[in-house]
Order: structure tokens, then sequence, then C-alpha cells
């Protein structure tokens, strides 16, 4: 299994940080990867998607909201499941944010997608341009929560 993971420290506390995050319709006003989300931060409920790393064309994925905790974590997961000859799934990635107060008024966030599946063990590298993007979507997000403070 392959994890990506980008690690930001932003001068705001959790509840405002997933005030922005949680803030679907504006995502295109400040997110270059995660360019637009439609749905709610419920568990339950599906998102739909348009990602993609900047400069490249965007791809549209539904999934589900496995938690949405109040400032402490968002997750959805995807998957292309296998066939009745191949009972492995094809493609898993379970996506999450998650929220960690520090002291001082400072928060660290943790964006991070576990990839699994066939497709994940036949290459080491996940998905294009997914570790730029993730570390873009970190400073697009901390630049937009700092800004309305």
């Amino acid at each position: 299994m392959r994890t990506i993971e980008a690690v930001t420290d932003i001068a705001a506390g959790p509840a405002e940080i997933w005030a922005v995050l949680t803030d679907f319709p504006r995502y295109p006003e400040w997110s270059a990867y995660l360019q637009r989300i439609d749905g709610r931060a419920e568990p339950g409920a599906r998102l739909r998607l348009v990602e993609g790393p900047p400069g490249e064309k965007p791809y549209v994925v539904r999934v589900p909201v496995l938690e949405a905790t109040p400032g402490v974590r968002l997750a959805w997961a995807a998957t292309i499941p296998g066939f009745a000859w191949l009972p492995t799934a094809i493609f898993t990635g379970t996506h999450e944010f998650v929220l960690h107060e520090l002291p001082g008024g400072t928060t660290r966030f943790t964006h991070r997608e576990h990839f699994g599946g066939l497709i994940a063990r036949l290459t080491a590298e996940g998905a294009k341009g997914a570790d730029e993007g993730f570390e873009a979507f970190n400073a697009a997000l901390k630049r937009r929560v700092e800004q309305l403070r």
C-alpha cells in the first residue's frame, strides 16, 4: 500500500480550518488541486470531486464520505472493484484530512491518501502529481484560512 502525505501547520484553530475545509462551494476561489467539490461533509453522503494536479486536465470521481468529525477528521473513499474472476479490488483510495490542535493557537493539518488494490501493488508512484497537488492544496488552505483571520 502506498501513502501520500502532506503536513502543514496553520496559524488558526481547528474550527476555523474546518469551516474553510468544508465550505465546498468556495473551493474554486482558492484551491487548484481539488478544484470543485459538490455534496455535504456528512458520513454516508456522496461527494462529486473535480480534481487533478495544477496544469493537468482534471478528472471527476464520486466518493462516499466515511467520516466528518468537525475540527478533527474528514475522510472519503474511492474504490474500483474487481471482477468475478478477479476478486481483488483494482484500486482503493482512502483520502483524509486530519486536524490536530497544537499549543499557541496553531493546528497541524495532515492531508493523506492511502492507496491499495491491484494497481497500487503494480506501481510505487501512486496518482500522477498527487504529492505536488497535496502540497499545493495545503499551502492554498493555509493562505485562505490565515487571510480570513
